[in-house]
């Protein structure tokens, strides 16, 4: 496993505990914290140090040594409202956005044009008593990830980085020339159903994306998955990292203030316009999760394949270039086979780029390798739902009890049928998205286009 290279330990509390620890250093150090411009805000009370019986942290990937900052605190009396902090003249080259969420913790990354000194700024977002805990960055290094925890579950939380000026005023990094904002997300809950979202191939930074995105944002998800070629064509662009900013982040930005996506490899994502130093850019955007959000270590440096679980549900992310020339197929069919048979969880969803079956007139071959090798193990472990992209159409089929789900729609290049696959329940040469309702019995499939028509429905019924 990728470790990082040096812990943040910061306090932290619930919000009864702040609002009595914030009572008391008011007393003893008799601080007053007055409301302040927008423009030229700053904190105007650090002296306070919470309590640490239940301290929260903040792991960071950070070239600094260890050490334990004093954590600032602010009413929200005096503190605008954290979207409308000013622009800073840095810029983000990868703007603050959730790589994970679990019940008690949440996973973050950004990077900056240049290191800069700041804070992310954390607050609860739904509740009277608003308090802003400030977490110091570090002013070393650009490129930060890294877990806030401990939070409250099923709760909503508001975060932004704040750059300090040189006059102490916080200011938030610009991205394309404007405001990236604040990223709202809730934390794991246990309620069902478990609303996930399904994209693929959506990579060109094509307005239908951005349409569907926009639909998908409204659905009051839990997360989305990415079923890979996160990005096409980086060439066309002046670096990867563009390519990215303007085919993922921009489009995908309203999903991205929100919750976490998690993706899969696709072949585009391994392209050589599509890599810096022989690294494809891909696993740059996409890091290696931290154990607090993994069923278990991460298996390899780079987040090529992994499993994430969300109310006892496996979901289990798998790199299908391994058949096409990329390492690790020994090191991931082994780890695949350990999670197949872990019993603990109440069902797992397998998602891999390259689909096992498709009626696709593109890519046909491309799917035997993969059906051989990672059929019968789906079958005989009774995997119910296996999701994939590769074929840009949406198809669903049904082989061994197992249900298959291509959903490579997601911008306007599609792919018509060639034959139907004789398993083939559903075919739809549409530019589309699936929301998936995960219950304890059953799994709800909803197939919806660009306009909002649902374009096909079905139940798996677990046992």
């Amino acid at each position: 496993m990728h470790k990082p290279s040096a812990n943040f330990q910061l306090s932290f509390s619930t919000a009864g505990k702040i609002f009595m620890l914030a009572f008391l250093v008011g007393l003893l150090a008799g601080c007053q914290v007055a409301p302040a411009p927008v423009s030229t805000w700053r904190p105007t009370n650090t002296s306070g140090q919470l309590s640490s019986s239940t301290p929260p942290t903040l792991y960071a990937q950070l070239d600094s040594s260890v050490f334990t900052p004093t954590a600032p605190l602010f009413t929200a009396t005096s503190f605008p409202p954290l979207a409308d902090l000013p622009l800073s003249e840095i810029s983000y080259v990868i703007p603050l956005t959730l790589q994970a969420v679990s019940e008690d913790s949440a996973v973050f990354l950004f990077e900056l044009d240049r290191p800069a000194a700041g804070s992310l700024l954390l607050r609860s977002a739904d509740q009277a008593e608003e308090f802003v805990q400030a977490f110091p960055i570090s002013s070393s290094t650009p490129y930060q990830f890294f877990t806030v925890a401990p939070l409250e579950a099923d709760r909503e939380y508001e975060a932004i980085l704040a750059l300090q000026a040189d006059d102490g005023a916080f200011k938030q990094p610009a991205f394309l020339g404007g405001a990236w904002g604040s990223v709202r997300f809730r934390t794991q809950q246990a309620t069902e159903p478990l609303r996930v979202g399904v994209i693929g191939d959506s990579g060109f930074g094509e307005s239908v994306t951005a349409k569907l995105v926009e639909q998908m944002a409204g659905e009051k998800l839990d997360f989305v998955i990415h079923t890979g070629d996160v990005v096409y064509n980086a060439g066309e662009n002046a670096s990867p990292a563009e390519a990215f900013a303007l085919k993922y982040f921009r489009p995908f930005a309203p999903l991205l203030h929100q919750l976490p996506i998690y993706a899969v490899p696709g072949n585009h994502e391994y392209a050589q316009d599509a890599r810096i130093d022989g690294v494809p850019y891909y696993y740059h955007v996409f890091p290696p999760l931290l154990d607090s959000v993994q069923v278990d270590p991460s298996p390899s440096e780079r987040r090529q394949y992994y499993a994430i679980v969300y109310q006892n549900i496996q979901f289990i992310f798998l790199d299908s270039q391994v058949f096409f020339g990329e390492e690790g197929r020994k090191e991931q069919d082994l780890w695949l086979t350990q999670r197949l048979q872990d019993d603990q969880f109440a069902y797992s969803i397998v998602i891999t780029h390259i689909p096992l079956f498709t009626s696709s007139v593109i890519h046909p071959k491309d799917s035997q390798p993969v059906r051989q090798a990672w059929h019968d193990k789906f079958a005989g472990a009774g995997v119910p739902l296996v999701l994939s992209g590769h074929s840009h159409n949406y198809e669903r089929l049904v082989v061994d009890g197992v249900t298959y789900v291509v959903t490579g729609g997601g911008s306007s290049q599609l792919y018509p049928a060639l034959n139907i696959d004789p398993n083939s329940q559903a075919f739809s040469w549409s530019s589309h998205f699936v929301l998936l309702e995960l219950f304890e019995d059953q799994i709800k499939i909803l197939a919806i286009d660009k306009n909002g028509k649902i374009l096909d429905q079905a139940k798996v019924p677990l046992p």
